[in-house]
């Protein structure tokens, strides 16, 4: 049997593909893909041993990483209920798909469920996992597969819909906070890319400092602050705009859309 097979290979899939054989998690020869006519071109002189039957992908694995979206489940997994996974391990990154869903299509299988973010293409990902068996030799595997794309974070399941806002779906919302200060920038006749290079540069070194300082966050960002300053007026505006209250129903609309996917 090959050690892996990838179901999936968009963006987040290829990422992780590269990861692995970049970080040599795994060699070629022991990775199995399932391609569709899209992606033949890409793979086909890879010397990656690839199919077009997604089950022989299934029936021919030790563990098997699905990197399809939800809505795609229930065509790629035609089939698989009537194979037994005892001894093997499934690894999906689908954003509400559960365990329970998992154990119910892959018999007897090691389940790890993680949510990796887009910076997987850049080997900086931010990745968080659950399993329905911890001491599994696959968590091993995968948290191997993991380090090769960025960070990981062990969870219990039931806390996979409340950290997706800070991992799964937090470049989006960062991007945005990107985006108003650029353009506002460049509103006020600064070039985009010097308007870019000021923000995200001061967004990164932020970030390094709360990583690394003893401070707690509060006090950050009052060292940031003198009265009747320039940082405070504009604080000012973000509380008057109930900016903190708008991120906390991001939050909340972003794990309860997780549970609706779920169901």
């Amino acid at each position: 049997m090959y050690k892996l097979g990838i179901v999936g290979l968009g963006k987040m899939g290829g990422a992780i593909l590269t990861g692995i054989l970049n970080s040599n998690v795994l060699d070629k020869k022991d990775i199995y893909l399932s391609l569709y006519e899209d992606n033949i071109a890409r793979y086909k002189d890879s010397g990656i041993p690839y199919t077009l039957d997604a089950l022989d992908v299934f029936k021919n694995c030790e563990m098997v990483l699905l990197s399809i979206k939800p809505q795609q489940f229930d065509e790629a997994l035609k089939g698989v209920e009537n194979i037994d996974f005892e001894g093997r391990g499934i690894l999906s990154i689908a954003a509400g798909i559960t365990i329970s869903y998992l154990e119910s299509k892959f018999k007897n299988a090691d389940i790890i469920r993680a949510m990796p973010n887009t910076p997987a293409l850049i080997n900086m990902a931010v990745i968080t996992y659950a399993s329905n068996n911890f001491d599994s030799k696959y968590v091993s595997l995968a948290e191997k597969i993991f380090g090769s794309i960025g960070s990981f974070y062990k969870i219990n399941e039931n806390q996979m819909d409340a950290t997706l806002a800070l991992n799964g779906s937090m470049p989006a919302y960062i991007d945005l906070f990107i985006k108003a200060f650029i353009d506002k920038a460049v509103k006020d006749g600064i070039d985009y890319e010097t308007a870019k290079g000021l923000t995200v540069e001061s967004i990164i070194a932020s970030c390094n400092l709360v990583l690394r300082s003893d401070d707690d966050i509060d006090t950050l960002i009052k060292n940031v602050c003198s009265k009747g300053g320039t940082t405070i007026a504009g604080l000012d505006k973000l509380y008057e705009n109930n900016f903190v209250k708008a991120i906390e129903e991001c939050s909340e609309a972003c794990k309860n859309r997780s549970k609706e996917l779920a169901k």
